[in-house]
């Protein structure tokens, strides 16, 4: 097991006490470089330099970004540290509560998890640590440390938490439904719409006229009758008439299609109600600036998600991923608590 190199707080203060000692009285003043406290957990002191060299893999991302020092860099320097003093405490609290219930991790422990890594990816460990360097700048050491510390929330987790996890079928299903919507909001679709026009001077029984119009196609397409000759036989709208109904193909707001214009949008109103609908369906009659409108959906790019049934076991681990996530966070959050924790650098 690695040597534990990080000082112990009173180790830190009795170094100072003796540098201030032997320099008291000295003919000539010499300046001693004292190393910076930036959190004390427990009774262990967490240093600069820890934190400087965490920081470092950071720092060369962000150096292709903006320059280091300048002033547009400095806010997103200060995040970085902040995040990862929060991080190193949180190892650190770890760390302590590994050693109260006696866990330990060992080099062939490192050794067997680089592997799995290495072989997923299809590399030697040689390659794994070169890509490793490309990547973050990170030294084999460091990446072994990192590693290391993971094993460890690991084994910690997997005593101290895991066994409080259950995942139930709901728990999946509702999983399922989340990541189905927010897929919708980055696949392409193609939608089809009638419109029913409202006179400016039309009066509330008109408007209801139209509603009630509007609301026998909308039975009639989903009793099977072609939307697309509903729409041609009825529609207002000139420039989808003849085809349909049909608005094209579009991409959702924010969607990567959408934020690089290779694909053109609807109208947010629009939008919200084809995003809202699965394939084939027919909405029911809204208004739409100066119409009652209804839509149907097309067509979709394909869900990598092809049934619920197919995407039960990933659904499932992801569910505890996500259930472990914040049962660790909680028990970080209680072990704070309980732990004299003192961070100075924030």
């Amino acid at each position: 097991m690695p040597r534990d190199r990080r000082p112990r707080l009173g180790a830190v203060l009795t170094g100072v006490a003796a540098l201030v000692a032997a320099t008291a009285g000295a003919p000539e003043a010499h300046a001693v470089i004292v190393e910076k406290i930036v959190a004390v957990v427990g009774d262990r002191a967490l240093l600069m330099t820890d934190l400087h060299t965490r920081a470092r893999p950071f720092l060369t991302q962000l150096q292709a970004r903006c320059p280091i020092g300048t002033p547009q860099c400095i806010p997103a320097e200060n995040k970085i540290y902040q995040q990862l003093l929060e991080r190193i405490v949180d190892e650190e609290l770890e760390a302590q509560a590994a050693k109260r219930a006696s866990i330990v991790v060992t080099a062939k422990d490192v050794d067997a998890t680089l592997e799995r890594i290495a072989q997923m990816n299809r590399m030697t460990q040689a390659d794994l640590f070169a890509d490793i360097s490309r990547q973050s700048g990170m030294t084999d050491a460091e990446y072994r440390q990192e590693i290391r510390q993971q094993i460890v929330e690991g084994k910690l987790m997997q005593r101290i938490v895991q066994s409080q996890i259950r995942v139930t079928r709901q728990d999946v299903e509702a999983m399922f439904a989340r990541l189905v919507e927010r897929e919708r909001h980055v696949l392409l679709y193609q939608a089809a719409w009638i419109v029913l026009p409202i006179a400016a001077s039309g009066t509330a029984a008109a408007v209801d006229a139209k509603r009630r119009e509007a609301a026998a196609l909308v039975q009639l397409a989903r009793n099977g009758s072609e939307f697309a000759a509903l729409a041609r036989e009825h529609s207002e709208d000139a420039k989808t008439r003849e085809d349909g109904g049909d608005l094209g193909l579009r991409a959702p707001t924010g969607s990567p299609a959408a934020l690089s214009g290779q694909q053109k949008l609807l109208a947010e109103p629009l939008e919200k109600v084809a995003l809202g609908l699965g394939l084939g369906q027919v909405s029911e009659p809204f208004r739409f600036k100066d119409a009652i409108v209804i839509m149907r959906l097309s067509n979709r790019q394909p869900s990598r998600y092809s049934s619920f049934e197919a995407a039960q076991d990933e659904l499932s681990q992801r569910v505890q991923t996500e259930k472990l996530e914040k049962a660790k966070q909680k028990w970080l959050k209680d072990l704070r608590r309980r732990t004299h924790v003192d961070v100075r650098f924030l």
